[in-house]
């Protein structure tokens, strides 16, 4: 933070600084240097690794690094100024390049090291920047440097030489280079767990233009050259500004964030200008832009055949480091989110990393957490993150959001540079739901596949004023570990919805279960079901579930999956129910001509593909018959009914178990005279809604035969 306190540099005579981190450090106020005369470089360290070549690589050749920070340094002690060198921690890179740049100019590392243990004594515990330092000591003493030893570069006619630790001058540039730079900006690229580079791309051009040019660069440079050469396959590209807080961000993708929205939030969040070109969006980028490309999955050929497989990476911890260093090369561990219809940025209350395996059917693999900040991942950690539930395809877990903070939050705090900021608008807990594979993962987010249907609902989330579809929030991107392997991490694509908990995980098939539980084995929570419910909650119940059905209709989805229970929540108070998994079966909105019309016939009704015969009837046996019965009960009454010999036989029998289930308690003859006249009705309903008989012959067809059948369940 003391990098981007402007007066405290100017109070101590800094005249320039230089950023070592691995990628700019998005809040430093590069206005205020410029105002203050601070001149500003930066030199991109990619790794805070044993292994990285800050100063030299093995062969002794002297790093761009080192020739970037002697520069300045040379630059400001002409002037008589001072310079600050900084990465995030202050730790190992900026120290690194810092003691080299003075035993360059003659100070030994024994004196050096003297005073930085007096001054800053926890520096440097990177021992492969020790040993370069040692390196560069024993090249200096050996004569093989500082002017002695020198290289050439030849340009024509020309020879120009440079000393170890001072820039080379620049070639001249080609026509071709100079008109192709003139065109083009330099702006940063983060690859979340790998590294931060430079790229170049075209200064106007579309979305899709620069998407494509970000991950050519990415599979050119990184993962062709990997021991397993690949492409990637699918990723997204997230935009940020550089001087911006790094989570106020949004992804430049249509599966989250409408291409119009995308446009809009450019203008206002970061100032961008945007040209039309025969009907296409132009963007004007600029040197501040940063983006982010995150690998979901890369193909790979292996004996001639493709392969689509999840793209991990492995981080490796020093043993012995006082932090994790996965901030360093993610930007933040925290899970990030974007509202399908604003694109509004969101980001977890703390870090979160999730765990999975290798193999989907390894459910319990996913379950684990770590919540760690600053320090290695430890996932043993209960912390935030509790599962809410798991089914055959993915596991969800409860996640408190708040969204991060756009520029008029954006303070200079006390607090570390790399810690998200987050807004003090209010937060709300979610629901976030993690396929358990890669092809899961990447059918959800088909065009007629479960996101892109949640994202249209959450646009037509005005048709769901009574909260009886799930409200989808929007997608979000979340950090995992292999939990039997803590070194290998990999990226996923999550679905968001809210959680609330009037519904919690309290899913129809648990209901109906508590419902009709043998009341003499019965746990406590059954009991209190049973004890309350009446006919006449058997009726609001089972409305709000048509009429849940109805408003996927009044939002164009074509299909729901009715086929178990757990698709549904029911309220605490088991007044009303919320539906859940809405992909449609892959259909996605209803079609016009659909197959459900037949032409040249005109619709009378708009339909919705559902299944309604095989658990509707069996939700209504169970509710009138099977309260603390048992499913036996039901199973063995139903079969009677079917059996009697009469008519009235069969509606006798459906009167004495609806008089015992709800309305054992009365007492006196004339309440119980009244309340049976009404059994009796209800008898009646029952009866023609069980055999299929008039009025209900197809009251099971489609959704407004269920109400209309529904509505007609007579209540006292």
């Amino acid at each position: 933070h003391h990098a981007a306190d402007v007066d405290t540099l100017l109070r101590l005579g800094v005249t320039a600084v230089l950023n070592c981190a691995s990628g700019g450090i998005s809040r430093l106020p590069l206005d205020k240097y410029k105002a203050a005369g601070i001149q500003y470089a930066f030199t991109n360290v990619r790794q805070d690794h044993y292994s990285y070549p800050i100063l030299h690589d093995k062969n002794g050749k002297c790093s761009k690094h080192l020739e970037v920070a002697k520069a300045l340094y040379a630059d400001v002690e002409r002037t008589g100024g001072k310079t600050l060198f900084f990465c995030v921690a202050g730790q190992n890179r900026s120290p690194a390049l810092g003691i080299a740049v003075m035993m360059l100019y003659g100070h030994s590392l024994q004196n050096i090291l003297e005073s930085c243990a007096k001054t800053r004594p926890f520096i440097l515990e990177n021992v492969g920047f020790q040993q370069q330092l040692v390196e560069l000591e024993a090249l200096l003493a050996s004569g093989r440097v500082a002017g002695n030893k020198k290289r050439k570069i030849t340009t024509g006619e020309e020879q120009y030489v440079y000393e170890y630790g001072t820039p080379p001058p620049q070639l001249p540039k080609t026509k071709y280079q100079i008109e192709l730079e003139s065109h083009c900006v330099e702006i940063e690229l983060l690859v979340p767990g790998l590294l931060t580079m430079d790229v170049k791309i075209p200064v106007q051009s579309t979305i899709a233009t620069v998407k494509k040019k970000l991950v050519e660069y990415v599979n050119k440079r990184l993962l062709s050259l990997d021991e397993h050469p690949a492409v990637i396959a699918k990723s997204w590209v997230v935009l940020a500004m550089f001087g911006y807080d790094p989570m106020y961000d949004f992804p430049l993708e249509e599966e989250a964030v409408e291409l119009n929205v995308q446009l809009e939030r450019m203008k206002t969040m970061f100032g961008l200008e945007i040209k039309t070109n025969g009907g296409e969006p132009i963007i004007q980028w600029n040197e501040k832009c940063r983006f982010a490309v995150v690998i979901l999955s890369v193909t790979t050929n292996t004996e001639g055949k493709k392969f689509e497989k999840p793209w991990t990476f492995v981080h490796e911890e020093r043993p012995g480091a006082p932090a994790t260093l996965l901030e360093n090369t993610l930007s933040s561990t925290h899970l990030r989110a974007w509202d399908f219809e604003t694109g509004q940025a969101y980001a977890s209350n703390d870090p979160i990393v999730f765990s999975f395996a290798d193999d989907a059917r390894d459910k319990r693999a996913f379950m684990k957490i770590s919540t760690s900040a600053q320090v290695a991942q430890q996932f043993y950690a209960p912390g935030e993150g509790g599962i809410l539930g798991m089914g055959a395809n993915a596991i969800v877990h409860r996640v408190a959001l708040k969204p991060t903070s756009s520029p008029e939050h954006t303070k200079n705090t006390e607090d570390d540079l790399d810690k998200v900021e987050l807004s003090c608008e209010q937060g709300w807990d979610s629901a976030v739901k993690r396929p358990f594979s890669l092809s899961k993962m990447l059918a959800s987010l088909e065009t007629s596949s479960e996101a892109c249907l949640a994202k249209r609902l959450r646009l037509a989330n005005s048709l769901n004023s009574d909260g009886r579809v799930l409200y989808f929030y929007g997608l979000g991107v979340g950090l995992s570990s292999n939990a039997y392997n803590h070194e290998e991490y990999k990226f996923e694509i999550m679905l968001l919805s809210r959680y609330e908990q009037k519904f919690a995980s309290y899913t129809m098939t648990r209901f109906m279960k508590d419902y009709i539980s043998v009341q003499n084995s019965t746990p406590t929570n059954a009991r209190a079901v049973q004890k309350t419910f009446s006919l006449i909650k058997v009726k609001v119940l089972l409305v709000s579930l048509l009429n849940a059905f109805r408003d996927l209709t009044l939002m164009g989805v074509e299909a729901f999956d009715f086929n178990h229970l757990n698709n549904v929540l029911v309220s605490l108070d088991h007044r009303t129910v919320r539906l859940l998994d809405i992909d449609g079966n892959s259909k996605g909105s209803i079609h016009y001509p659909s197959k459900y019309f037949k032409e040249p016939k005109a619709p009378h009704k708009p339909c919705l593909d559902i299944d309604l015969n095989s658990l509707l009837p069996l939700i209504v046996q169970e509710l009138i018959l099977g309260k603390g019965r048992g499913k036996s009960f039901v199973t063995n009454k139903v079969s009677e009914i079917w059996r009697a010999k009469t008519e009235e036989d069969a509606k006798g029998i459906i009167a004495n178990v609806i008089r015992e289930n709800f309305y054992s308690h009365l007492q006196s003859e004339e309440e119980k005279g009244k309340v049976f006249k009404h059994v009796d009705r209800v008898s009646e309903w029952f009866y023609a809604l069980l055999k299929k008989k008039a009025p209900w012959t197809n009251w099971t067809n489609d959704i407004y035969d269920a109400m209309r059948c529904i509505d007609h369940l007579p209540i006292a």
